[in-house]
């Protein structure tokens, strides 16, 4: 299971937010993802691209963006050229699914890495099963399983092979047993990866996932 994490959109310290950055990419997280409501999500991924080196960095496009596609197209080459081909790019949802065809067409000439789209219904998990390297779901998850079932039989159908990734977004976990368990109907409904927001025991969950369960210290002691 592949864990993202999605990261504040805004910072106090700039020396403290990258040192945890560092610290997620140090302990082998996926990728981290930047929601588009603080600061300038370019600027802040050019940033953290520096001081990472495995992990893939999810940078949010949309209509928006794609209205000056020069000035996107120079953002996603140098952030791929600052984060070594690691730039993983989200097509946002637009409200006609005419227009999110051609936006993830557009991104897909613009940009190196794989394009991905958030799903916000069924409708736009069809496209983006044909069309996308993946789908974010950005609805409840309990309506995960359908959806990826769905896209999963569009891509059977059409006979795609190419790899396709399935990202769900999670809350923020409660404690072990919770993460534990969210992991777990993760894992249920085929879905290749889960985005969990920042925290601050974050770090220590995924350090320490089985921590409860391991208690190789005590038979080693015992002899």
């Amino acid at each position: 299971m592949k864990i993202g994490v999605r990261l504040p959109s805004r910072f106090t310290d700039a020396g403290d937010y990258l040192a945890d950055v560092r610290a997620l990419d140090a302990i082998g997280v996926n990728s981290l993802w930047l929601p588009d409501d603080g600061f300038d999500p370019w600027l802040m991924l050019a940033g953290i691209a520096t001081v990472t080196g495995r992990t893939r960095l999810a940078v949010s496009v949309s209509a928006r963006d794609d209205e000056a596609s020069d000035g996107l197209a120079r953002r996603m080459a140098t952030l791929d050229r600052l984060s070594r081909g690691r730039v993983l790019t989200i097509v946002a949802p637009a409200s006609e699914l005419v227009g999110i065809k051609a936006l993830i067409a557009r991104t897909r000439r613009l940009g190196p890495g794989p394009v991905m789209l958030d799903a916000l219904d069924v409708g736009h998990a069809m496209v983006g099963a044909r069309l996308a390297d993946g789908l974010v779901v950005a609805i409840e998850p309990a309506d995960c399983h359908a959806v990826f079932d769905q896209a999963r039989d569009r891509r059977q159908r059409d006979r795609l092979t190419a790899p396709f990734e399935l990202w769900a977004r999670v809350a923020s976990p409660e404690g072990r047993e919770h993460w534990r368990s969210m992991l777990a109907a993760a894992v249920a409904d085929g879905t290749t990866g889960v985005i969990v927001p920042a925290g601050p025991r974050l770090l220590d969950l995924l350090r320490n996932a089985d921590e409860e369960d391991d208690r190789s210290d005590l038979i080693l002691a015992q002899g």
